[in-house]
């Protein structure tokens, strides 16, 4: 729980650019998993 409450005081002093960064980590980070799920014949 503590661990949660760090993250969530990091992420209050994020700006704008900062939180784009975290967008396009997160959304780079999910079509990865994605396509790792979706096509297991290809690997």
């Amino acid at each position: 729980m503590q661990f949660i409450h760090t993250i969530l005081r990091y992420l209050e002093r994020l700006d704008t650019r900062e939180w784009l960064f975290v967008f396009i980590g997160v959304v780079v980070l999910g079509l990865v998993c994605l396509r790792g799920f979706g096509s297991r014949s290809s690997y």
